[in-house]
């Protein structure tokens, strides 16, 4: 991620302070999770955060608490329909997400493994799901592509919902 365009663009955009300033880059994750062995019907999507400044090994290893669950969104396998769905499934997150608007425009003060203490500016730079979340997460319809448009007929493995 240190090498990606994407953050020496943001980067520079952000104004040099007497002691610098950084972007911390959010990473999201999510992905339907049973909850339930025995019965099977219960199920819900974590949320996940880590930040790209950490290393990759940092991020993927148990011990170092690089990956940190910001919330549980449940799941309704009979419930309401599928648009009310994607609107609480987008409403939790911009909850979940709050707390980091005013930092994301006005940094925060943040102590730096170099000793120095730096304004740091959040921004979300990937969310990682599968296609489910994706559908929620863009509020696109299931089968459609959530990136580009093509003919759902044209999708081969994409015309019906999983199981």
């Amino acid at each position: 991620m240190w090498t990606a365009d994407w953050w020496w663009k943001t980067q520079a955009s952000f104004p040099l302070l007497e002691n610098g300033s950084t972007v911390v880059p959010v990473i999201l994750g999510s992905d339907k999770t049973m909850l339930s062995t025995l019965s099977g019907d219960k199920s819900a999507w974590p949320v996940y955060l880590s930040i790209g400044n950490l290393s990759k090994a940092k991020r993927r290893s148990v011990k170092s608490n690089g990956l940190i669950l910001i919330g549980l969104l449940p799941r309704y396998p009979n419930g309401p329909k599928t648009h009310t769905i994607k609107i609480v499934y987008q409403e939790s997150m911009a909850t979940m997400l709050r707390p980091l608007e005013e930092p994301a425009k006005s940094g925060i003060k943040v102590l730096c493994a170099d000793g120095r203490t730096r304004h740091a500016y959040p921004r979300i730079a990937s969310f990682l799901a599968d296609y489910p979340e994706q559908c929620n997460i863009t509020g696109v319809k299931y089968g459609w592509c959530s990136h580009c448009e093509i003919d759902s007929g044209d999708m081969p493995g994409f015309n019906r919902r999983p199981r």
